[in-house]
This record gives C-alpha cells, structure tokens and sequence, in this order.
C-alpha cells in the first residue's frame, strides 16, 4: 500500500489552509487548474535535476515533495497568522508564535481533507526532524527563544487534531503516546482556539469592499535558483495572494514574496509575508538527512 498525494488537490486547498475559507470558495479556475496541476508536476521533476536529489527514485521525490509542501504551506499559513494579527490589531493573549501556529492548524483542520491533514502530519514531522538535527548536532536548547520547542510545537499541533476529533485521531495519538488525559483536554483547546480565531477575525472579511493590493515577488538568484523555480512552478504564493486580496479587508496593501535571507526563515515584516529560499533547502536537508522510510497511516488511498 502506497501514499500518492494529490497534488492539484495541494493547490486546490492551500488559500482555505492559510485563509480560514471553505474549500468551495477557493476553487480555482479552469484555466488555474491546468496551471497547477503542470507546475507541480514541473517542480518534481526540477528536485530530479539537483545533484544530490538524482538518485532519489521517483517515488522518493514525490515523497520529498509531499514534505516540501506540507512543511512550506503551514510556513506560509503561520506568517499570514502574524499578518492577520499585526494588520488587523488583533489581541494576543500569550505568545504570537503560539497564535500564529494555532491559525494554521485550525484552518488546516476546518479545511478536513486527507491532505490538510497531511500537511499538519509533514509540518508536526519537520518540526521533530529539527529537533532530532539539533539533538544530533549538540545544540543547545533555547529556552528563552520566543518560538516554543520544536517537539511542543509539534505536540500542541497534535492537541488541536486530536481534540477536533478524537476518534479520527485516536491513532495518531497513540502512535504519539499522547496521553489519555491530556487527550480529552484537548478538546476544550480545540473548541477555544477554533472560537477564538472566528470572533476575532468575521469582522475583518472583505465581503463587497474594494480589494486591497497583494502583490507577489520572487528574488533572482543564482544559488538557490532550484528552489526559487520549484516554488514558481507550484504557484503557491500566487494562490494565496489572490485569495488574501478576495478573503480580508486589508487597512494596507501587502507584498508576499520568495528571497534569500541569509538564513531559513519565513516571517511577516513591514506588511510583507517573506518564504526565505533557504526554508526551502532546509527542508530538502532535513528529509534526506534525517527522515526514514515512513509507514503511510494516515491519509493513505487504499
């Protein structure tokens, strides 16, 4: 039994994952999903042209690619969190990087598709592949960083699925060894932080206002240039400018773009949403450095 993820299913779903829209309203056009269907396609066979990539087999690429975009589309979702809450002034109560994760897993998990769900699975997973790195590599915990532990990260992701359904999710909890108690409190921090983000952000919906500017921007460059085509390829960041543009009432017009930042990082900055090329490449390192052959559990087509 094997896991193929749809990837124009990826496309479809990416503006409801990071919009908190239904998936009805985030249907592209025809002519959008001939687009993404061959971009997607395009961006395989471009991780096929990198030298370290070449001996992966074709299912390992889309494997890796799966990876890529689960792990860059909760990026995205949890940068637009801070947009949302930067722009709109919305309150914040506790850290804004525990809000901004909350954002992308409850708009994942409204979206309840098998591959929304697959996309908190890769995100809870790159984020416990960067623990196992900085284990490896001796780095030192920071526990004053304003970001939580990659494995609470990873954890309070699982909370949140678990506690939108605990039947659905009865076996990722054991394979998690997260306990019963803490399972059953799971489902008020579902009920919370799902309420929470609906009365926070209904009254900020476009609805028949004028849209605002959101404008996309890549950055040339020579030495992630595998990178900055496989996102231009997929057309992730283009998606979900239309849709921010269709779904808020922005105060001001936003840029969302792909650069080189001298580090791997995805942030919000100056009304602008920035995926940092070098995210991309961690993530491609940490999938063949520190990920195994992985039993396809949850989502699998049969």
């Amino acid at each position: 039994m094997t896991y193929r993820v749809s990837y124009l299913a990826a496309a479809l779903t990416v503006a409801a994952l990071t919009l908190n829209i239904p998936v009805a309203n985030a249907q592209p056009t025809p002519q959008e999903h001939a687009r993404i269907a061959s971009g997607i396609e395009e961006a395989i066979k471009i991780l096929g042209t990198e030298p370290r990539l070449k001996k992966l087999s074709p299912q390992a690429r889309r494997q890796l690619m799966e990876f890529i975009l689960g792990n860059t589309i909760f990026a995205m979702g949890h940068e637009m969190g801070h947009g949302l809450i930067n722009e709109m002034s919305l309150p914040v109560l506790g850290r804004e990087e525990d809000a901004a994760d909350s954002f992308a897993t409850v708009n994942a998990l409204k979206v309840s598709s098998s591959f929304s769900e697959r996309v908190l699975i890769e995100a809870g997973r790159g984020l416990l592949l960067s623990a196992k790195r900085d284990k490896k590599e001796g780095n030192a915990l920071v526990f004053y960083d304003e970001h939580g532990l990659d494995p609470q990260r990873a954890y309070s992701m699982i909370c949140l699925m678990v506690g939108s359904s605990p039947d659905k999710y009865r076996q990722l909890a054991k394979d998690t060894k997260l306990p019963e108690d803490r399972q059953k409190s799971c489902v008020y921090d579902w009920r919370n932080t799902a309420w929470s983000w609906n009365e926070m952000l209904n009254k900020h919906l476009r609805g028949d206002k004028p849209k605002t500017a959101v404008k996309v921007a890549y950055e040339d460059t020579k030495k992630y240039a595998a990178q900055a085509h496989v996102l231009r390829a997929m057309g992730l960041l283009e998606m979900l400018s239309a849709h921010a543009a269709d779904r808020w009432a922005w105060p001001n017009p936003i840029t969302i773009e792909a650069r080189s930042c001298g580090m791997a990082n995805a942030r919000w900055s100056q009304r602008t949403l920035t995926l940092c090329y070098e995210l991309v490449d961690e993530f491609i390192e940490l999938y063949l450095r520190y990920s195994k052959t992985r039993a396809r559990k949850y989502g699998a087509a049969r």
